[in-house]
């Protein structure tokens, strides 16, 4: 059986490595992902017919809604993870700030599933 699958952040490392996988067993894979870093992790695969890419934000509720309603599985790789790194390397807590706007970002999230 063939699924439609939306991977989030799936330019990043696991999802890198994921979504290959996933198309060789036969998936239609669409990535959404901000490309903050510029990666080209998924270069080999974009001549794939059953993989698509697309640059965005999954805190936006309008780019995430169409996306969730297409996707049969939704794999969440997505995250801004450097300020709780630095917050570690640095012995702080996160600023409750970010942490509202991962909350928010969640809230919306679950909102576009329903």
């Amino acid at each position: 059986m063939s699924y439609n699958i939306l991977v989030t952040g799936g330019a990043g490392y696991l999802g890198s490595t994921l979504v290959p996988d996933l198309l060789q067993l036969g998936h239609k894979i669409t990535v959404l992902d901000s490309f903050m870093y510029k990666q080209a992790s998924l270069n080999h695969v974009c001549h794939q017919p059953n993989f698509s890419v697309l640059k965005g934000d999954i805190r936006i509720e309008s780019v995430m809604a169409p996306l969730i309603k297409k996707a049969d599985i939704v794999i969440p790789l997505a995250a801004l993870v450097i300020g709780i790194v630095w917050a570690y390397v640095l012995s702080r807590p996160p600023r409750p700030a970010a942490m509202e706007e991962s909350m928010e970002s969640f809230s919306r999230f679950r909102r576009a599933l329903a």
